[in-house]
């Protein structure tokens, strides 16, 4: 949007040189006064986005309170939990990594008996196997504290608590609210639509997107 109004400011100034040669605020005062209105619209726009409380930019930078979220997991494995080759090679199927530029940094599993969910695990030499991300992917999988897929914000913030950035304005889902532990690296993020969680992720915080 920021862009938007620039270029129609630019716009503005060109229209006013190409016609009049030089500017003279008595005879082009339509097109100051035009000026004058997308700096208010930008000012108006700058503070809705990066102070008022609930902006997108308040969300992503303030500061919430730890949440415990130790004892999450997806068919018993957990953030940061170490995953050898063996048990790689023997419960999970390797899928293709899609981003490009995570071809070097990830590989994604997927379990092969256990119930639908995908782990991203490190392959980087700091943590090599390390599971730094799990996005749940069945109806029966639940979080520690009973959250699964269609339950409503509600539920989610009373059995969660309060302590979560609210992302109203995310690009994937109509909101996303995201709770972080800060003490054992773990960040739980749950994304809706309509009111019912569609989305659930771990992610290790180190890692975790904003």
């Amino acid at each position: 949007m920021i862009i938007v109004y620039l270029v129609l400011a630019i716009i503005c100034l060109m229209v006013i040189t190409a016609f009049y040669g030089k500017i003279n605020i008595r005879k082009h005062w339509i097109g100051f006064a035009a000026l004058v209105l997308l700096v208010a619209m930008m000012a108006i726009f700058f503070r809705q986005t990066f102070f008022v409380t609930g902006s997108p930019y308040h969300e992503i930078h303030k500061q919430v309170a730890s949440t415990d979220l130790s004892s999450e997991s997806v068919n018993g494995v957990k953030i940061d939990q170490v995953l050898s080759t063996a048990a790689q090679k023997k419960d999970f199927k390797s899928k293709e990594v899609t981003d490009k530029s995570l071809q070097k940094e990830i590989k994604v599993l997927v379990p092969k008996k256990k119930e639908k969910a995908t782990y991203w695990v490190s392959i980087e030499d700091a943590d090599k196997n390390r599971v730094i991300h799990i996005e749940y992917g069945s109806d029966k999988l639940t979080t520690s504290r009973g959250i699964k897929f269609g339950d409503s914000v509600d539920k989610v913030t009373s059995t969660y608590g309060s302590a979560y950035r609210n992302l109203t304005k995310s690009d994937r889902y109509e909101q996303e609210l995201v709770y972080e532990d800060k003490d054992n690296n773990i960040e739980l993020r749950f994304g809706f639509w309509d009111n019912k969680v569609e989305m659930i992720w771990l992610t290790a915080l180190d890692k975790a997107p904003i």
